[in-house]
């Protein structure tokens, strides 16, 4: 399974939480953290939309900025476009340096797991992904945790994906993806109504898939 969409989404939520325009730019320029802010924003956006070319130009322009922690936000910019144009080393060699500048940065970390799960790297996308579901105050734990548990059932650990799919459904319960999971590993437990359960809340959220059906 590819975790594209939902790697994006964390670019995409860059954009729905404040769409930006160049005007804006140049509205900020006299304040750097403003501008930083901005570039940042609007690479994020062109990234999102898959526009290459203009991602890159605002990326550069953020490379000027060399405050350390605001440097993982530039990394993790890079490690999306060229993972966008399957350069997995580029890709791989800007998230790790997005994380060793700022720590504490979830996105890059949480995209960086979504990146090894895609790379079939099971064991080393759970890794990151359990500090990302750690951090309560990270918007899209939810998501997380259902990539983690992904990451368990790939790795045989059944019991813990059990776990993270639960634990993201009490998050967001309106989540459909954890539903159909948890259905599957509930039935092969052979706890059919608790499976037909889980697939019921699926199926009132989601349109039906080769999966479900």
């Amino acid at each position: 399974m590819k975790l594209v969409k939902y790697l994006l989404l964390a670019v995409v939520t860059l954009t729905i939480l404040g769409c930006v325009t160049s005007t804006d730019v140049k509205k900020s320029a006299a304040n750097p953290e403003e501008a930083f802010s901005q570039h940042i924003k609007l690479a994020m956006q062109y990234i999102g939309s898959k526009n290459r070319d203009l991602a890159r130009v605002h990326l550069k322009k953020v490379a000027k900025f060399s405050a350390k922690a605001r440097r993982s936000k530039l990394h993790n910019g890079y490690a999306l476009l060229y993972q966008m144009e399957q350069e997995t080393e580029l890709a791989e060699k800007h998230f790790r340096k997005a994380i060793a500048s700022n720590k504490t940065d979830s996105m890059a970390r949480y995209n960086f797991a979504g990146f090894l799960y895609n790379q079939g790297r099971f064991k080393v996308a759970l890794q990151q992904m359990k500090v990302v579901s750690a951090d309560l105050g990270y918007e899209r734990r939810p998501q997380a945790f259902y990539i983690l548990g992904l990451a368990q059932r790939k790795t045989g650990q059944v019991t813990e994906a059990l776990g993270s799919f639960e634990k993201a459904t009490q998050l967001l319960p309106k989540f459909a993806p954890p539903y159909i999971e948890a259905a599957e590993i509930y039935f092969e437990q052979q706890k059919l109504p608790i499976a037909k359960r889980a697939l019921y809340q699926y199926g009132s959220l989601a349109q039906p898939t080769a999966q479900s059906l």
